[in-house]
């Protein structure tokens, strides 16, 4: 019968014994006959997974890039969003600022844009095409997704240089999802 429960997560009580998993159960209890008797503690979520946040230590500013999915609002399969950011997600792939507290799993971040020469898109990471891009790092197509620039000309290298560093987010950064980190 315990073999059943090989999944559980959380304490087992066998025959009035407690047990912290259901391995260390079913090891003790491999050979029992007869009536036996098992109670299941299920895990308080809350108690058990607990991630402690810690203030982080006041350092200079990082640039990260991180995963696509961290520009993406929540679905029903990835709600992070959701649940950590009130579904308000990444403006870009690549922004930079410092790190404010931080989980063994996660880091909450203030972060902004700035605005640099370079041949991969901000935003969504393609290939930039367009010369002018270049020179502000946003394609014509991630341009529009961002509303503090959806009026701008695309050619208007100053204007969107200086309107880009406006372009601030605060939030959860799963840290499996950073690709790359480095000091400013």
């Amino acid at each position: 019968m315990i073999t059943m429960l090989k999944h559980w997560e959380g304490k087992v009580e066998v025959n009035s014994k407690q047990y912290d998993n259901i391995n260390d159960a079913t090891i003790e209890n491999k050979r029992l006959n007869g009536e036996v008797h098992i109670k299941l503690y299920p895990l308080n979520a809350r108690a058990e997974k607990k991630q402690t946040v810690a203030e982080v230590e006041k350092s200079g500013e990082v640039k990260i890039l991180v995963k696509p999915y961290m520009t993406k609002k929540a679905t029903p399969q990835f709600d992070f969003m959701a649940k950590w950011n009130n579904d308000n997600p990444m403006p870009l792939r690549i922004m930079q600022g410092e790190k404010i507290k931080e989980t063994p799993g996660m880091v909450y971040m203030k972060l902004h844009a700035k605005a640099e020469e370079t041949i991969t898109c901000l935003r969504c990471g393609k290939t930039l095409t367009n010369p002018t891009s270049r020179k502000y790092g946003i394609g014509p197509e991630c341009i529009t997704k961002i509303p503090m620039l959806i009026n701008f000309d695309i050619e208007d290298v100053d204007d969107i240089k200086e309107k880009l560093v406006d372009v601030e987010w605060e939030g959860w950064i799963i840290k499996s999802a950073i690709l790359s980190e480095e000091e400013v």
